[in-house]
């Protein structure tokens, strides 16, 4: 599984194929979604926050990866006219978390906000390349699709801390 997420990361279409197309590819991306927000835990388990706050913070992830894959298919199936369901986007889009842990490594070398803005902007590309794949769209429409749902996730989750 590792292997898979690396090649995701290096954006090829063979790791969200796999994804998509695999019999449990939804519970695995759960998995790697838990993983990757368990690793961003680490320094609050680490400091001062308790088992609970960090078993939230997993919860809420998993609960955004949810929300930011439906929102991808909602705007790649019904608006932009894609073909997929919503099982094989949340599997490919499974793979777009890990790229959040490249904040933790670029924290040491940048600010915090500087290191979260370019770890976000490679979800979005690892994103796109899961709306290409899951939902069948051309490159422009899988943009599009990206956007909406990474857009609607980012609104909801300021909404929710607000």
């Amino acid at each position: 599984m590792l292997r898979v997420i690396l090649q995701g990361l290096l954006l090829r279409r063979e790791a969200y194929l796999r994804m998509v197309l695999a019999r449990e590819g939804v519970a695995d991306a759960a998995l790697v979604v838990g993983g990757v927000y368990l690793l961003l835990a680490l320094p609050g388990i680490l400091g001062a926050a308790g088992l609970l706050a960090v078993a939230g913070f997993v919860v809420g992830g998993v609960f955004g990866w949810i929300v930011l894959s439906g929102l991808t298919y909602l705007a790649g199936r019904h608006v932009l006219e894609g073909d997929g369901t919503l099982p094989s986007v949340m599997a490919a889009a499974g793979l777009a978390f890990p790229a959040l842990a490249i904040s933790l490594a670029l924290r040491p070398f940048l600010p915090a906000r500087v290191a979260l803005v370019a770890a976000s902007v490679w979800l979005l590309a690892c994103l796109w390349q899961a709306a290409r794949v899951s939902l069948d769209l051309p490159g422009a429409r899988a943009a599009a699709a990206a956007a909406a749902g990474y857009g609607g996730w980012l609104v909801l989750a300021v909404l929710s801390v607000v």
